[in-house]
């Protein structure tokens, strides 16, 4: 800040009563009182950002990751059936034969002599599981042969019954009854009480087979009851 002497004497001159005017303005480097400065003039180059190995070694891994897990979920959800056969006699040839004289729209074939089932729509099998079925040596127990009808669907019940020898109270998670006789009621069901071995090696005159229903894996019994309905043929053979 600055004041001009000479504005300053001629004043005092002029006018002695006077009080003497300053006069303020801002000293510049420049020409002229205002003083700008041009930002594009200043250019800054940054450097690029690099980002370290690691992350990128990280990143390939989770995508890697997800990639393995997503195929696994896919595999394991395409097969027709949850359980691996191994048994020759229980081929997707035998399938064919089970299924190729259906009329039906929907159906469950059950053989009791290759311990195994198949589902048809029409002539296709689009389903097949290894099962237990029940105990040939006592009328009570055993699967009767025949073509039934599925009357009900359930799930979370208990099965009561008993025979000559024993007694049963069985927790289940589904239940497909398709048959009630003198002896009560037959049909589909899962058997948390069994290991997954047992499904298909149970001989149909052991007494470790079934009191009469179809037993299956867990997996088999919630597909068939997602897929069957009320009324879907089932049918029983050798």
């Amino acid at each position: 800040i600055g004041y001009n002497i000479n504005d300053i004497k001629k004043n005092q001159m002029t006018n002695k009563n006077q009080k003497p005017k300053l006069e303020i303005y801002r000293y510049s480097a420049s020409i002229g009182n205002n003083r700008t400065i041009n930002n594009n003039s200043i250019k800054r180059q940054k450097k690029p950002r690099r980002i370290p190995l690691t992350r990128h070694i990280l990143f390939l891994l989770i995508v890697c990751s997800f990639i393995i897990l997503s195929l696994t979920y896919v595999i394991s959800h395409q097969t027709s059936s949850p359980i691996n056969n191994k048994n020759p006699n229980q081929s997707a040839v035998l399938s064919d034969q089970y299924c190729s004289n259906n009329s039906y729209e929907k159906s469950v074939v059950v053989s009791i002599s290759r311990r195994h089932l198949w589902a048809c729509n029409g002539s296709i099998s689009v389903f097949n599981s290894p099962v237990i079925t029940g105990n040939q040596t006592l009328a009570s127990d055993l699967t009767p042969l025949g073509s039934y009808k599925v009357f009900g669907k359930y799930t979370h019940i208990n099965l009561i019954g008993s025979n000559s020898s024993t007694s049963w109270n069985d927790p289940v998670n589904y239940w497909i009854p398709f048959l009630q006789n003198q002896y009560g009621q037959f049909g589909f069901h899962d058997a948390p009480w069994r290991i997954p071995s047992e499904f298909g090696n149970i001989a149909p005159y052991s007494t470790n087979a079934s009191h009469g229903c179809v037993e299956c894996p867990l997996k088999t019994a919630a597909w068939l009851h997602k897929w069957i309905n009320v009324g879907t043929n089932v049918l029983i053979v050798k």
